[in-house]
């Protein structure tokens, strides 16, 4: 065992952290209708046949691309959940989006993506967080776009334009804002839109055009906030404004170009709503101010370094440069859907999507934050605030159903409510999200150190959720202690016995509890201890774990028994670990979620057997990459989402598996890099500390 200050011998050499600047060679290689360059930092598609969204955000905001790049196919905005007037389903708001521009010739037709396309190039820059999209339009216009989701702005994203005329030509520029109406909806406030020329400051004579909104959400309780302004880069044309109704505007303006010349403007989006403020409408306006006078270049210049600073924790492959980009797009995936200072969390398709409703899960603190424990801490804390904010919430939620302590709901908005529907399945009993949360927890101070946190916050979850599991916990006869009428994991059996992952977490949960509790100088509840030494794990009688007390050997939906050796380090047997490995490898659905392979992997890696390690993690996630930029959905059907749930797992396998590194009371050590065959080398960069150098055999 060593830890990260001691690393010696020749396969793991600390080294000091540093940036290496990675030129372009040229060179290509050809993956799922794409060119993905050597530098392994960007992934171009020239082909937009088999087409799938790519992903952009800055943790508030989301955006979908489009082919044409005039704009984002879909806006989703963090951190305030809405559900309809009389249904049960919430969703993050996804129902408004004026990043978009259109294109008008002088004869009226519209630039539309099709066979007038020609030269048509979109490439997804991971290492500055922005997409490039290139084409000629009709044997008239050259268009070159770029869009992104502000690192540095997190309430804005910006899109930038710029045209060549191919021959003289005339268009018209059109922006439209259109807002949900909300004429019927029961609510104390009210729609408007507007347009205005404001102010910067008495020192400066130019006017910031703003076309802004406010509108209720859909169930009338909370408000939605926007605006849009331009840069024109001393170019300002005449504007024409246009309010089509009380629910749709446009800003609109008129380019004429001779053969070769070139036009560019920018345009920033705002985003706000009333979780994060009680004045959206006015704090909308406001952030369109930000840096203004300094040009759009300023901001996205600070963009670029915001995503340097987060790129100085990066993992690096040699030898496989397939699994390269895949990294970097799971840590960019990763990155992008979390922004500190808000106290969020992670959904299972970050926000790119709101599958799920944008709720939060268990994917959270089992999948996505292990990877983020080590590369992001900052973000990991986050998560934990998520958490440590809705614990009220949880508490009550405990009460309701008759137990003490802290009971997480299965699916979460960001009150801690239960956000599953009731038309999908009344009775929620997957309550193993609340030991994953005091788990998450635990893991943070072991990681951290951070003594101050685990008073604070940290030993304030872990207490509630142990005092919980002894009130779930039932006691038979014998003195043994039972879990009854819980769904683990495996979510295709509901309201079993004694499920092995569930039973397994309490037990980790309640060592934490115990442990923490002697830390921060608090009582032990004796409890603990007594539903520690005497909750039973099942085991068959031909030696693997029993995945459930009415497990006869079906099909399971995902892994359930392995999660115990990892990444709950629960079973440490290597003989036990390889017989359920063995066991329940074929009783996995190769329809079911795709991370499943991902923690099988990172066992056989840690076990030494990188031949089987690194076939189960190609299989975790190469089935699922959707062209043309290889993003990863749940399963291996057609799907426009981005899964970072398993991005979380593939990364736990690199991190945990590969290379070697483990979580133990005395904080992050590296145990034994085993790396897969292919690689030559494994470099984990870690901000602020030592690289993590592997060396292939």
């Amino acid at each position: 065992m060593k830890l990260f200050h001691y690393f010696t011998g020749s396969k793991c050499l600390a080294v000091q952290l540093f940036f290496v600047a990675i030129m372009y060679t040229g060179t290509v290689i050809k993956a799922q209708n794409a060119e993905v360059k050597k530098d392994l930092w960007s992934i171009t598609a020239t082909d937009t046949s088999n087409y799938t969204p790519a992903y952009l955000a800055n943790g508030i905001i989301g955006l979908r691309s489009q082919k044409d790049g005039l704009g984002s196919k879909k806006v989703i905005v963090n951190g305030l959940y809405d559900r309809g007037p009389l249904g049960d389903y919430v969703r993050l708001i996804n129902y408004f989006n004026p990043v978009n521009i259109k294109i008008i010739f002088q004869d009226g037709k519209e630039l539309k993506f099709g066979s007038e396309v020609k030269n048509w190039k979109q490439t997804m820059n991971l290492k500055e967080a922005g997409l490039e999209t290139s084409y000629n339009y009709a044997d008239m216009l050259g268009v070159k776009t770029q869009l992104v989701a502000l690192r540095n702005l997190p309430m804005a994203a910006m899109g930038t334009y710029e045209f060549e005329a191919l021959s003289d030509i005339e268009f018209t520029v059109i922006n439209t804002m259109n807002i949900p109406d909300r004429s019927k909806t029961n609510t104390l406030y009210r729609s408007n839109i507007n347009y205005d020329m404001y102010s910067l400051s008495t020192m400066i004579k130019e006017k910031i055009p703003v076309m802004s909104a406010v509108f209720p959400t859909e169930s009338g309780t909370d408000r939605v906030a926007a605006a849009n302004t331009f840069f024109f880069n001393g170019h300002s044309p005449e504007l024409n404004y246009t309010k089509n109704s009380n629910t749709n505007q446009q800003l609109a303006f008129t380019v004429k170009l001779k053969k070769g010349e070139k036009y560019l403007f920018c345009m920033l989006s705002c985003f706000t709503h009333s979780v994060f403020t009680s004045d959206p409408y006015n704090d909308a306006v406001r952030i369109c101010s930000r840096d203004y006078n300094l040009g759009y270049k300023h901001l996205l210049d600070n963009h670029k370094a915001a995503w340097a600073k987060l790129w100085e924790s990066d993992i690096e492959i040699e030898g496989d440069d397939e699994a390269q980009i895949d990294a970097r797009l799971a840590l960019y995936s990763l990155y992008s859907s979390i922004a500190t200072g808000f106290g969020l969390s992670i959904p299972p398709c970050g926000i790119a999507e709101t599958g799920w409703g944008g709720h939060i899960f268990w994917d959270a603190e089992l999948w996505m934050y292990p990877p983020l424990l080590v590369m992001q801490p900052a973000f990991a804390a986050s998560m934990m605030d998520f958490r440590l904010n809705t614990l009220p919430q949880a508490k009550k939620r405990a009460a309701q159903f008759g137990y003490q302590g802290a009971m997480y709901p299965w699916e979460s908005d960001l009150q801690g409510n239960e956000c599953t529907p009731i038309s999908y399945k009344l009775d929620m009993n997957e309550h193993h999200v609340t030991a994953d949360v005091g788990i998450a927890a635990w893991n943070y101070y072991k990681v951290t150190k951070d003594k101050q946190w685990l008073q604070q916050k940290g030993y304030p979850m872990i207490k509630e959720i142990a005092d919980f599991w002894v009130s779930r916990a039932v006691k038979d006869a014998k003195g043994n202690y039972h879990i009854k009428n819980v769904v683990g994991p495996d979510e295709y059996f509901e309201d079993v016995d004694d499920d092995a992952f569930t039973n397994g977490a309490v037990k980790v949960v309640l060592d934490a509890a115990m442990k923490g509790a002697k830390l921060v100088n608090a009582a032990v509840n004796p409890e603990w201890k007594n539903v520690y030494n005497n909750i039973v794990i099942l085991k068959h009688e031909s030696g693997y774990t029993l995945q459930n007390a009415q497990y006869t050997g079906q099909r399971i939906k995902q892994a359930d028994v392995n999660l115990l050796a990892f990444p709950l380090d629960f079973i440490t047997d290597k003989a036990t670990i390889i017989k359920d490995l063995e066991y329940y490898e074929p009783k996995i659905d190769p329809k079911g979620p795709s991370m499943s392979y991902s923690v099988l992997a990172a066992s056989y890696a840690r076990l030494g057997l990188t031949k089987k390690a690194y076939e189960l993690f190609q299989k975790a996630y190469q089935p699922n990459r959707k062209p043309p930029f290889g993003f990863i959905s749940e399963k291996p059907r057609i799907s426009g989402t981005v899964f970072c749930t398993g991005y979380g797992g593939m990364l736990q396998t690199i991190i945990y598996g590969f290379g070697g590194l483990k979580i133990g009371d005395n904080g992050l050590y590296q145990d034994k890099p085993n790396l897969p065959a292919n690689w030559k080398k494994l470099t984990i960069k870690i901000s602020g500390k030592k690289d993590i150098v592997c060396i292939g055999k």
